[in-house]
């Protein structure tokens, strides 16, 4: 790992670091100087840039007083901290597997995302979300409002000052998918179009011509940041994946080059989602 170029298992550490340390109103300063390091050694491990030595992390928890389970897990992501990607499939809960995305989108400058069942996770209304979770069997509505809880925190990433580029690039049968009804459909493409507005905001839509692309082996999200190489996440129904290899970057990178020269450009998307609500919004009232 080099200080430019930190592992998202660096970052994830870190951020839980700095979390422990501010719910324990300690300064940089004073938290260093109590497992005799400089504040600004604590502050590269805090940020990812230096994969710090167990002794370090364990003097950490100490003083931190984490113990149990939650020690072993930072102990041993610190023993892994500079392995480029992650597998991660010891997170069972939904909100603690989306934890990473959440922070790397926090940190991004920009965020391609392409999808070919269900519209963003950025861009869902919270209907639309509602939906998805009722449909994929998601039965307690307690869980359902934790989602949701996450859901919104990572949307506020593209209202903030200074948000970071979205690309969202759609395959056209996410718009024809009639999750929670038609009216919830239309009022999420309206929503689509609305975003689309934001100057920090691009959706593009894959047409339906019957013909293969690269995105048809299932939805990514490439996450990148200044100065730093891309990360690539993908999701499965009970695990996260990061991947960090150039060369599987490279592959993902190019599939992104593809399925922009087959997407409609921003104009013509616009014009297809708005074509589809008037078209729901007709079937609705009989017009």
């Amino acid at each position: 790992m080099t200080q430019s170029d930190p592992t998202v298992r660096s970052q994830e550490l870190g951020d839980e670091l700095r979390a422990l340390r501010e719910a324990n109103t300690l300064s940089l300063v004073d938290a260093a100087r109590r497992i005799d390091a400089s504040g600004s050694k604590l502050s590269r491990i805090e940020t990812g840039i230096s994969a710090p030595s167990a002794e370090d992390v364990s003097g950490l928890l100490v003083l931190y007083g984490v113990t149990g389970e939650k020690r072993r897990e930072l102990l041993a992501l610190a023993r892994e901290s500079e392995r480029r990607g992650w597998w991660q499939r010891n997170h069972p809960g939904f909100a603690e597997r989306q934890r990473t995305l959440v922070s790397l989108e926090a940190k991004a400058d920009s965020i391609v995302n392409f999808e070919a069942i269900v519209v963003p996770g950025l861009l869902q209304t919270g209907e639309y979300t509602r939906a998805i979770m009722q449909g994929v069997g998601v039965k307690f509505e307690s869980e359902i409002e934790a989602r949701m809880v996450t859901r919104l925190h990572r949307h506020k990433v593209l209202r903030r000052e200074r948000p970071p580029r979205l690309l969202a690039i759609l395959d056209e049968l996410v718009l024809h998918r009639r999750i929670g009804g038609g009216d919830v459909l239309r009022r999420q493409l309206e929503f689509l179009v609305e975003a689309s507005t934001l100057p920090n905001i691009n959706v593009r839509v894959v047409p339906n011509d019957g013909l293969a692309h690269p995105g048809i082996e299932g939805a990514f999200t490439v996450l990148r940041r200044s100065g730093r190489s891309p990360v690539i996440f993908a999701e499965t129904l009970t695990s996260c994946i990061f991947l960090e290899d150039r060369i599987e970057i490279e592959r993902y990178e190019s599939a992104l080059r593809t399925l922009s020269e087959r997407a409609l450009d921003e104009r013509q998307s616009v014009q297809l989602m708005t074509d589809l609500a008037r078209r729901l919004d007709s079937e609705a009232t009989g017009t």
